[in-house]
């Protein structure tokens, strides 16, 4: 119905017959663009998109930089350790009212670990043993990442794990699987995507096998015609 102002209003649902549909005015049949609020759409759906896209940028962000520069940059590893800390200090400090096992513990202690060991043996300082266990650190902290992302998300995405369908889990889990794949693919071979030039306009480091367009040099003037005399 509308009213003396020109507005759409949804008709009363009191009456006999079905009720009536709330009125929308973009894609009321697409799931997507309507942020799954038809009724009778599950909300777990919602935070099964939010929770596969939030994981699959931080992992395409690490694969990828595994596979064009073959390391980790220090500021994802900062964030690891950023999570990882609040988790266990969390724990700890709540420990009456939260329980959590001892190599739940043990496992998010790993990235801080790795910076105790920076703290103890800085670069420069260290012996080659000193070396081998700073990399040895690191991998265990890139190891830790999905246990804790799974924490990160219990705690931020409750809803996903509500979700029934055993099915969900298992796509989001085989699509963050495969965006980590195709990053690191696409980092390793970067010089079908990308170029040099494109890595050094964003203010990054060009990995060592990224191609270089050479420029092309501009077109020679034409020469000026002579005046007739």
């Amino acid at each position: 119905m509308t009213d003396h102002n020109g507005s759409t209003e949804p008709a009363d649902s009191s009456g006999p017959g079905p009720p009536a549909r709330r009125v929308r005015r973009f894609a009321p049949d697409d799931d997507l663009l309507a942020g799954f609020d038809r009724a009778g759409r599950p909300a777990g759906l919602r935070a099964f998109f939010a929770s596969t896209i939030a994981v699959s940028l931080l992992v395409w962000d690490l694969t990828f930089s595994l596979g064009a520069y073959h390391t980790v940059f220090y500021y994802r590893l900062f964030q690891i350790l950023v999570a990882s800390t609040v988790l266990l200090l969390g724990a700890l400090v709540l420990r009456r009212d939260v329980r959590v096992r001892p190599w739940t513990l043990a496992v998010l202690a790993i990235p801080l670990l790795w910076l105790v060991s920076r703290v103890v043996a800085p670069f420069g300082r260290g012996t080659e043993a000193n070396h081998v266990l700073d990399l040895i650190l690191i991998g265990l902290t890139l190891a830790s990442v999905p246990f804790t992302l799974v924490a990160l998300a219990r705690i931020l995405s409750p809803a996903y794990f509500a979700l029934p369908a055993r099915r969900l889990k298992a796509a989001a889990v085989a699509i963050i699987v495969l965006i980590g794949v195709t990053g690191f693919l696409v980092g390793q071979f970067n010089y079908e995507f990308t170029t040099c030039h494109e890595y050094v306009i964003a203010g990054d480091d060009e990995p060592g096998n990224c191609r270089n367009v050479p420029t092309t040099p501009p077109p020679p003037a034409s020469p000026t015609p002579s005046k007739t005399q």
